[in-house]
């Protein structure tokens, strides 16, 4: 019998012991106990990055149905849940009593598997919902994979919805400061889109607090290549103001505050709907398609309403759930367009088929998950915590670009040194484990990486100051600089 129950046994044996006045006394003398509708009542346990939106949509339409009641289910508790670790807390703990995890991309779902937290669904002791989930969720859609399999057959967690990823923009703001509409990512990290230093022409979120920006940077890693791809982002960074979140990242496109923000496409329609000056675009060959997984927890605490839960999301009434107003999400599964309600969203189901033509990068969801903590901290050390350091920087460059003190030839070889990066791909593999698990290590890379962009920013700076540029401090460009160099030339050779 599950934990929940059985505090509910415990409670009610407890008040029928108070007396026998609890107690009926039969026509033929037996003594029965009334029927007791809590005693099976079911309070299913779901950690989730979701939106209260959301799960208020699948709540309201889940318990409305006869598999519900068949299992018991009554409520479900939404247990919210954003980092890594808050997820590892919750699964973990066998009193939580998490029976299902749903929402928050593939790679977060590989880690909480690598750490043995999701119990997976397996072809003969699960059979009947092994086949429901494998009959309903197709392997993959446009190239990406869409259920993740243990080696022995069985499924560890089927995508639930499908998202791309690219970029909403406001066409006023652009208009009104005569910048170009883009469509792929290296354009965002041109000079063209600084404005002024009171003025950013992009939004991007702390990946520490977006799992879809994360996911938007670890296309363009694996889009262009680690050296590249941080160059870009460095750049694109300078461009931008930094959000915590990619609600605020979105909002900053739909207020005007900014020309264009990185968005998931469900939030780019959104932005859409908000503001009819907004259009979201998926970058033409260097997007993907994700699946946004659900997946059972190690300790399930009831088996019959999770079953029940799975079986509700993956039919044709469940995913057509995803198309709410309000949601604006793709389904995984192409028949929720064709019921009844999915029938009255059009918009939809084009952009839906627009995704799935859309030839993406070749995505690594292995590497994505190998080195992600490390993706993640580098790029909030060396871009999101000495932002006015790099803006300062890319203001000064640009500038200078623009006026004609410097030519593009330097300009472009500063770009190089701006770009530059303080972790190879190999080393953000091997160090990912012990970053997650060690805090002194954590802490030690924190502030390596922290001090070399600081670093290398203030050298740049420095080969920017003009002999009429003196201070107190007018050494300190200079010393800063022959550091920054040494550092450099170390750097390029370890790479040769």
């Amino acid at each position: 019998m599950n934990i929940k129950k059985i505090v509910i046994l415990v409670f009610l044996i407890a008040t029928l012991s108070v007396g026998s006045a609890v107690f009926m006394i039969n026509a033929e003398g037996k003594t029965t106990i009334p029927s007791n509708p809590e005693l099976n009542a079911v309070n299913l346990v779901i950690v989730t990055r979701h939106d209260t939106t959301l799960t208020a949509a699948f709540e309201t339409a889940f318990l409305a149905t006869p598999e519900a009641a068949a299992a018991g289910v009554t409520s479900i508790d939404f247990r919210s849940a954003t980092t890594d670790d808050a997820w590892k807390k919750l699964l973990e703990d066998p009193l939580k009593g998490v029976d299902l995890a749903w929402g928050g991309g593939p790679s977060l779902f590989n880690t909480m598997d690598n750490w043995g937290l999701l119990k997976h669904i397996d072809p003969v002791t699960d059979a009947a919902l092994f086949t429901v989930v494998n009959d309903s969720v197709p392997l993959e859609l446009a190239g990406a994979g869409m259920k993740q399999f243990a080696p022995n057959g069985s499924i560890v967690w089927a995508a639930n919805a499908i998202s791309s990823f690219g970029f909403t923009v406001n066409h006023d703001f652009l208009d009104t400061h005569a910048l170009p509409v883009p469509t792929t990512w290296e354009e965002l990290a041109s000079p063209i889109y600084y404005i002024s230093p009171s003025v950013k022409a992009i939004s991007m979120g702390d990946p520490p607090l977006t799992t879809s920006n994360t996911r938007i940077y670890q296309i363009i890693l694996q889009a262009f290549g680690w050296d590249e791809g941080w160059s870009i982002m460095t750049r694109m960074g300078a461009n931008s103001a930094m959000y915590p979140g990619s609600v605020a990242t979105r909002a900053a496109v739909v207020s005007g505050e900014v020309g264009i923000a990185m968005t998931i496409d469900f939030y780019g329609i959104i932005a859409m709907g908000e503001n009819p000056d907004c259009e979201y675009i998926i970058p033409q060959g260097q997007s993907i398609v994700n699946g946004d997984p659900i997946a059972m927890g190690i300790n399930v605490d009831d088996y019959a309403a999770a079953e029940a839960f799975l079986n509700f999301v993956t039919s044709a009434d469940g995913q057509s759930v995803w198309l709410t107003p309000g949601i604006d999400r793709l389904p995984v599964n192409e028949t929720a367009f064709h019921t009844l309600y999915g029938q009255g969203f059009p918009d939809l189901y084009t952009l839906y088929n627009e995704t799935l033509a859309n030839i993406g990068i070749d995505f690594n969801e292995t590497l994505a998950t190998a080195n992600l903590a490390t993706t993640i901290y580098y790029f909030h050390n060396t871009i999101t915590q000495p932002h006015s350091l790099l803006r300062n920087t890319w203001d000064a460059m640009v500038t200078q670009l623009r006026d004609t003190t410097i030519n593009l030839t330097y300009f472009n070889e500063l770009v190089d040194d701006l770009g530059a990066t303080g972790m190879t791909k190999e080393e953000s593999i091997e160090w990912n484990t012990q970053y997650q698990t060690s805090p002194t290590f954590a802490a030690n890379k924190d502030a390596e990486w922290k001090s070399f962009a600081q670093t290398k920013y203030n050298t740049i700076l420095g080969l920017l100051v003009t002999p009429t540029d003196t201070n107190a401090f007018g050494m300190i460009p200079v010393f800063i600089t022959t550091i920054f160099v040494a550092t450099m030339v170390i750097i390029r050779k370890k790479k040769k």
